[in-house]
């Protein structure tokens, strides 16, 4: 069951690929009314303590298949972010996260098919604190 907040308490752990920590991930939740396709959203803004991250370089996990946003917004409509599923945002962070409680603050951004272009992107932010366990 996915909880209220957009950036979802569960899910917060470290990446390590061939023993080597390199990033961390964490689970969002669909922050619109609606599910979206893969080509209307435009990425994730991503900020924990002083890091910063721009909206194109964290991964999406979607159905269990993991895209650059360059790949989500080629999809087309093979891939949708539906309301009951959780995306997982993998940002590279060599390291990972220190065992603890961190700020984040994300914004995620979307595109409406059926609102005016000089309106878009919609803008969805959220902050909370997340702890990463050893």
């Amino acid at each position: 069951m996915l909880e209220r907040e957009i950036i979802q308490n569960r899910g917060v752990e470290n990446v390590v690929e061939d023993g080597e920590v390199t990033g961390f991930r964490f689970l969002v939740r669909m922050p619109n009314y609606r599910g979206a396709y893969g080509r209307l959203i435009d990425g994730i803004d991503v900020r924990v303590g002083d890091h910063h991250w721009e909206r194109t370089i964290p991964l999406w996990t979607l159905h269990g298949a993991q895209y650059s946003l360059d790949e989500l917004q080629a999809s087309h409509l093979d891939v949708h972010w539906d309301l009951d599923e959780p995306a997982v945002i993998t940002v590279p962070h060599p390291g990972g996260l220190a065992p603890g409680v961190h700020d984040f603050d994300i914004e995620i951004a979307i595109h409406a098919p059926y609102i005016p272009a000089r309106f878009q992107p919609s803008l969805f932010h959220a902050s909370r604190k997340v702890t990463v366990v050893a």
